[in-house]
């Protein structure tokens, strides 16, 4: 009997991309059956069409402003509010190039079916993008991703959501991503939550795909953009909105945490840093 997955996620205006993606999850894992429920943020490209031709896709209407972590909640909540029953719920990135067997591979990972198995992704030239992240410090929010190349599979505290298999029982279990997120910081603060709850994240020790990073330029980071300008995209749903950010550092680190490092990014815009 085959693997039964639940794959979530969200898109806009990646018609080949995402229809890529699902079709790689799809031929590439022939012992796994899949569904999937994405949630299209009112794309103008014909996303939603292409993905309507894919059998075993539930796709549901963004409002055009739900952003990463509102689309992942969407689709999060219809999973969690079905009474279908799957082996596993894969949460995963539109814009992730799978590589031939890997979702196969990771349930091949040793394991009790109690843990969150984690798949790195790469860039184009075959450096790590995503992953499994350790915490550097109980205070400070500073953390390191996980090398997908490493000699076994490691355990982490949080991760990105581009490649994440959670057993349907801890799916059930953890719930939805917290609704004070809009972009950013809701996979991270989802991982956090798993950890706390004492349910181990493993990050495999091979590459899943393909997905390149999101470069600094243009973002709030970027230091050849006026102060003015990366203080409005900081304050931005992608940027780093500071009720946002206070909520993930409080809930994730501690109140002393918050109160210095909620200041630090303004510093950095006006040092120029």
């Amino acid at each position: 009997m085959r693997t039964r997955i639940l794959g979530l996620m969200t898109c806009f205006n990646r018609k080949e991309k995402t229809t890529i993606s699902i079709n790689n999850l799809i031929s590439k894992n022939p012992n796994i059956e899949f569904e999937f429920v994405v949630v299209d943020d009112n794309s103008t490209d014909g996303t939603k069409a292409a993905l309507e031709k894919i059998r075993g896709v539930v796709v549901l209407n963004g409002t055009g402003q739900l952003f990463y972590s509102g689309g992942m909640r969407m689709a999060m909540q219809y999973a969690l509010d079905t009474t279908e029953v799957y082996d596993y719920c894969l949460l995963f990135n539109d814009d992730v190039e799978f590589y031939s067997q890997t979702i196969e591979k990771m349930l091949s990972i040793e394991n009790d079916g109690k843990e969150i198995l984690v798949g790195a992704t790469c860039d184009t030239e075959g450096k790590l993008s995503y992953g499994g992240v350790i915490k550097k410090s109980r205070f400070r929010p500073n953390f390191d991703i996980i090398d997908g190349t490493s000699q076994r599979a490691k355990l982490c505290d949080t991760f990105n959501a581009n490649c994440v298999l959670i057993p349907w029982k801890i799916f059930k279990d953890l719930g939805n991503m917290d609704s004070v997120y809009s972009h950013s910081l809701g996979d991270f603060d989802y991982g956090f939550k798993a950890s706390r709850r004492g349910i181990p994240i493993w990050v495999c020790d091979f590459f899943v795909g393909q997905c390149s990073d999101n470069p600094v330029s243009g973002s709030w980071r970027d230091t050849d953009l006026s102060r003015r300008e990366r203080l409005k995209k900081k304050e931005s749903p992608k940027g780093l909105p500071r009720k946002e950010w206070w909520h993930y550092l409080k809930t994730n680190y501690s109140i002393g945490t918050a109160i210095v490092y909620s200041i630090t990014p303004y510093l950095r815009i006006l040092i120029r840093r």
